[in-house]
């Protein structure tokens, strides 16, 4: 079947097995994916692999809230076990590398501030981590203002303080809620946006939490991904996410939505051309 996974890490060195065999099954059914970038060096390579399988791979950069901070959080085997990101991250390489063409969006980027009580930290450090994410997080608005390219936000559990961020930082482009696990309320204030956008990864087929913010969303602004290697959808929930799994995330939204899955897969897959402009 025909997809567009609106977020991948198919750069992260998860795939190293797998990677050359999940690109030749996505040439054949014509599919495409986006390397999501979440450090500058992750965002590099995303970018030279998107240039050497441009037929059916774009890329982002952008650095997450994980990555934001100075220091490394915690060691994602998944994302990297030989290749190294460098604190602090250089920001301003962030701009050189966002003017490849293969770059289609900033991001991810935005909030979470779900960690810091993992870390060892005062309630000054807490004060100051939150302080140096939510720069980041401007400097990257921004960036993607200057370069007329959409977001890719990672939001967790901070929308309206997202949405503040976003408005005082005057922001007029695409942008689109990556893995969005908000509620009503926080659906309705988003869709006042007529340029914001929801994607929607396979923990929805866990549970119904998602039910009706999904049945309540026009299908125009609604996307499907995987987020893989993480969060593989039922029932591949114990494997390895893969782009091809996001059928599985079509499938849950056409039961809610009482559509074919084959009018979901279409309908995303035009959204994802739309929003990323390819």
């Amino acid at each position: 079947m025909k997809f567009f996974d609106s977020h991948c890490h198919l750069q992260f060195e998860a795939f190293d097995e797998l990677r050359e065999q999940i690109i030749s099954e996505m040439q054949k059914n014509n599919s495409r994916t986006i390397n999501v970038g979440s450090s500058i060096e992750n965002s590099e390579t995303g970018i030279k692999l998107a240039e050497k399988y441009s037929d059916v791979l774009i890329s982002s950069v952008g650095v997450h809230p994980f990555h934001s901070l100075g220091f490394e959080i915690y060691e994602d085997k998944d994302e990297s076990h030989n290749l190294k990101n460098i604190y602090p991250q250089n920001l301003n390489k962030l701009k050189e590398l966002a003017k490849n063409p293969v770059v289609k969006a900033i991001g991810e980027c935005g909030i979470d501030f779900s960690y810091f009580n993992h870390l060892k930290g005062s309630e000054n450090d807490i004060i100051n981590w939150k302080q140096k994410q939510i720069e980041c997080f401007r400097f990257q608005i921004k960036l993607a203002k200057k370069l007329n390219l959409p977001l890719i936000l990672h939001i967790r559990n901070e929308y309206k303080l997202a949405l503040t961020i976003l408005e005082e930082e005057n922001f007029d482009g695409q942008a689109i809620f990556h893995f969005f696990k908000g509620n009503i309320s926080e659906m309705e204030e988003i869709l006042k946006n007529e340029k914001y956008f929801f994607g929607f990864s396979g923990v929805i087929t866990y549970d119904d939490t998602m039910t009706e913010v999904i049945k309540m969303l026009p299908m125009s602004k609604i996307m499907i991904e995987t987020d893989a290697p993480y969060v593989s959808p039922i029932p591949f929930k114990r494997e390895i996410n893969q782009p091809k799994y996001v059928v599985k995330v079509a499938e849950k939204i056409a039961e809610i939505k009482n559509n074919s899955i084959n009018e979901i897969l279409n309908a995303t897959f035009e959204n994802a051309i739309r929003f990323f402009g390819i």
